[in-house]
């Protein structure tokens, strides 16, 4: 069953009254955030709070926490508090990564998404993706476009957007788009979601809470794709292999591997049914 969220939803970690409001809003999973959302004189708190927290609370979907800067104090810190054994964690988003000799200092155990924010990270991007704890990559757009000096357009972000597709695709990562900032445009948000969906990327950070829904929508398949991809895949495995046509449409191997990846996001293992 796929517990990977195609719409997270960031929760600052000092404000962890809020887990409860986005377990319940339309979000598929969260991502507590330790680094941009906390103030610097606020982060050892906030850690000690969410450690606690988590001991004592379990969050009821999928989620991710984003620590500091592994090249900082905080990041030392954060990596070495959370355990892989909390239910519904599924690991930490690892921001402003650029080395691939930052991930040593991680336990074997944790899984993580790397944030990708800077011109060096892209251009590292074939080794980052060596390390076996690496699950997936995502967009930082924000801090990414400071970098190049442009805004946040998907035009000016396009090649960025499509080194990390490309990568994540030579061993398998799924892959997060940049949050969309205009809180307010959802018409924007649509449009956005469904080009980034078009190029490859699994999911896209939520912001608020009601990013999530107009998100999903534009990630996971409707009923007539889901059908579809089930049609494909049952035709495929009673033939010979090859090519085959079904419903008029060429169907080889890759296809069949991306019908196969389009029910696993939607929830659907084949192999348990």
């Amino acid at each position: 069953m796929n517990s990977f969220p195609v719409s997270p939803l960031f929760v600052p970690a000092s404000k962890l009254d809020w887990i409860q409001k986005a377990e319940n809003s339309e979000a598929d999973g969260l991502i507590i955030d330790l680094e941009d959302s906390v103030p610097e004189d606020e982060k050892n708190v906030a850690r000690e709070a969410l450690v606690d927290y988590l001991s004592s609370t379990e969050i009821s979907k999928p989620f991710f926490i984003r620590v500091n800067p592994l090249t900082t104090p905080h990041g030392e810190k954060d990596i070495h508090v959370f355990k892989s054994t909390v239910k519904n964690f599924k690991g930490l988003i690892i921001p402003k990564i650029e080395d691939p000799a930052e991930l040593t200092s991680l336990s074997e155990d944790i899984k993580v998404i790397l944030l990708i924010e800077t011109p060096i990270a892209l251009e590292n991007l074939s080794s980052l993706i060596q390390d076996k704890k690496v699950m997936g990559l995502a967009l930082g757009g924000a801090d990414l476009s400071a970098e190049l000096g442009s805004d946040m357009s998907w035009d000016s972000l396009l090649m960025a957007r499509s080194m990390i597709v490309m990568q994540a695709s030579k061993r398998g990562l799924l892959t997060i788009d940049s949050p969309f900032m205009q809180i307010n445009d959802e018409k924007l948000l649509a449009e956005e979601s469904r080009k980034a969906k078009s190029i490859g990327f699994n999911s896209k950070f939520a912001i608020h809470p009601k990013q999530a829904k107009i998100i999903k929508e534009r990630f996971l398949p409707t009923e007539e794709e889901l059908e579809e991809a089930k049609k494909i895949i049952e035709a495929y495995s009673n033939s010979k292999g090859g090519a085959i046509s079904v419903d008029g449409k060429m169907v080889d191997e890759p296809i069949v591997r991306l019908m196969k990846k389009r029910l696993w996001l939607s929830g659907i293992d084949l192999e348990s049914e």
